[in-house]
């Protein structure tokens, strides 16, 4: 039987029967993807540790015609993730992008660009830094994942009237971007989009999002993070925190297990 071969990402595994471990990976050419791992559940068995979640690696597994699940004969490992288990809070971390990546559709397109997102996302996780770097850490993989599937917010026109929520400066001037109107803003869910102050929604709470949130992630999103957005401060992130959670799970139709294991900002102030 054809033997495929391919790098991988470990999403999760689990026992299966007596000696046997279910491992559910991701890999940039058919995405999400589950096999079972013969007889590595017993004391001898090797490579046990190129299964762990987050591990990375070049997986050979023998499809079935049917389709359903593959056996997996072994994962080289590639440099590894399991650095995160020293950390608690990036591990958490990882899990809940992990759970994104399971979550997406089949039919949503191309895997590819949506592992390189995992992976180079897991390697700016493990490298060292302070732990206020994991909210918009967190907050970069959830738009780039909105992006890819298709329900990316936009900032840059309120949802009701139209008018443009930015005044943006020549190509030539490295200048940030600005928010025309004073006064907070809401981001409407149904609409997947911001309301200007002009255009206040009536229904439930509102999610507010003050011009400097709108600001922020405007110029962030755009790569001026370096020199020319300005660093959030705990407000914004947790009006923006608050805003991609909703959307996301409006669109996802489900809340992700992960999410309420996630540090606070709290948790994560040096």
């Amino acid at each position: 039987m054809e033997i495929v071969s391919s790098e991988c990402i470990i999403l999760r595994n689990q026992d299966y029967a007596e000696r046997d471990r279910l491992v559910t990976f991701y890999t940039p050419g058919a995405g999400r993807m589950r096999g079972i791992v013969k007889g590595s559940r017993k004391l001898t068995s090797r490579g046990v540790g190129s299964f762990e979640p987050f591990s990375r690696g070049v997986i050979h597994y023998m499809p079935k015609p049917s389709g359903g699940l593959v056996t997996i004969r072994k994962c080289d490992p590639l440099p590894p993730y399991l650095v995160l288990e020293g950390d608690y809070n990036k591990f958490l971390h990882a899990g809940y992008f992990s759970e994104l990546i399971d979550l997406v559709p089949l039919e949503s397109g191309e895997a590819e660009p949506f592992y390189i997102l995992l992976s180079e996302t897991l390697e700016a996780l493990c490298e060292p830094g302070p732990a206020r770097r994991q909210p918009l850490l967190r907050l970069r993989f959830e738009l780039h994942y909105l992006r890819l599937l298709g329900y990316h917010p936009d900032w840059r026109r309120c949802c009701v009237c139209g008018c443009e929520l930015f005044q943006h400066p020549g190509a030539e001037v490295r200048q940030p971007a600005v928010v025309v109107k004073s006064g907070n803003h809401q981001f409407d869910i149904g609409r997947g989009g911001v309301r200007c102050p002009d255009c206040p929604g009536r229904e439930g709470a509102p999610l507010i999002l003050s011009p400097q949130s709108l600001q922020f992630v405007e110029n962030w999103a755009n790569r001026r993070e370096d020199s020319l957005a300005p660093r959030p401060t705990r407000r914004m992130l947790e009006e923006l925190e608050k805003v991609i959670t909703r959307h996301l799970i409006h669109h996802l139709g489900r809340k992700p297990r992960s999410l309420d294991l996630l540090p606070s900002l709290d948790d994560l102030e040096d």
